[in-house]
């Protein structure tokens, strides 16, 4: 029912869970899902390959294209017309990275990646470079049953190319992708961001990965065009309208200065 949808939006890798089957990881948000929809009977997990073939410089690949916050909120909405234009009738909202469900778990399964050591998704077309997201249905189609977890070969590459041990740490809390986000940091946590290359997000665990030595890139025009590949004071200063497009600003030119800033 969905797969015109999905194939006009070149995007390859989705699949149906009932409610049942997803791990609810913020209950506040859910309820409050719930009060905008009425019921949430499945949701449709899916694959956003966001890859362009840049290479990582003093910023994360993810953070090189536009806002997938934003390209999201336009798919949600191409989405409600599409179902409108089939006469479905139900309720659909949408989400990625700050869902109310654990993202993560219900790709993995869906069947749609293994786990990776480094905690990410691995996919075998995509690698890790992709955006999970999801459509909650007020009325389900077609869920497919769960799959059980698969892991990934455990050649241990990432945890040999993480220079602060955070593979190995259950709450990740010196991965350096999350300390370049941290609005304050300790002389610590300072001294590994200024050391690091990569000044917002990290790549160094999934550019070892022998999954993403082949990953193909993104089909999606969105993530295609208006690329920042390299964080500098000139990126930092954009007007506002076009500093907002950017994965980058939800926390602010501050963070971005002070990471940027030679020591």
């Amino acid at each position: 029912m969905f797969d015109d949808f999905f194939r006009a939006e070149h995007i390859e890798f989705y699949r149906e869970l009932d409610v049942s089957d997803l791990v609810i990881w913020n209950e506040r948000k859910y309820q409050n899902m719930l009060q905008r929809m009425g019921t949430v009977e499945s949701a449709l997990i899916f694959l956003i390959p966001y890859n362009c073939g840049q290479q990582t410089t003093n910023l994360s690949v993810y953070a090189q294209v536009r806002d997938y916050h934003d390209y999201l909120r336009e798919l949600t909405e191409r989405f409600r017309d599409f179902l409108i234009g089939i006469g479905w009738e139900g309720k659909v909202c949408g989400f990625t990275d700050s869902s109310p469900i654990s993202e993560r778990r219900a790709a993995l399964e869906a069947g749609l990646g293994v786990a990776g050591e480094n905690g990410l998704v691995l996919n075998e077309k995509y690698g890790s470079y992709f955006f999970i997201g999801e459509f909650f249905l007020s009325r389900r189609q077609a869920p497919q049953p769960k799959q059980e977890v698969k892991k990934c070969v455990g050649c241990h590459a990432c945890r040999k190319a993480c220079p602060t041990g955070a593979i190995d740490d259950p709450k990740r809390e010196r991965c350096l992708s999350l300390l370049s986000q941290k609005k304050h940091l300790t002389d610590d946590e300072q001294a590994l961001v200024d050391q690091a290359e990569c000044k917002w997000g990290c790549d160094l665990c999934q550019s070892v990965c022998p999954m993403n030595r082949a990953a193909s890139l993104t089909p999606i025009p969105y993530f295609q065009t208006d690329l920042v590949t390299c964080l500098t004071e000139d990126a930092i200063c954009a007007p506002e309208e076009e500093f907002s497009r950017r994965a980058y600003a939800w926390r602010g030119r501050e963070v971005l200065r002070r990471n940027l800033k030679k020591k």
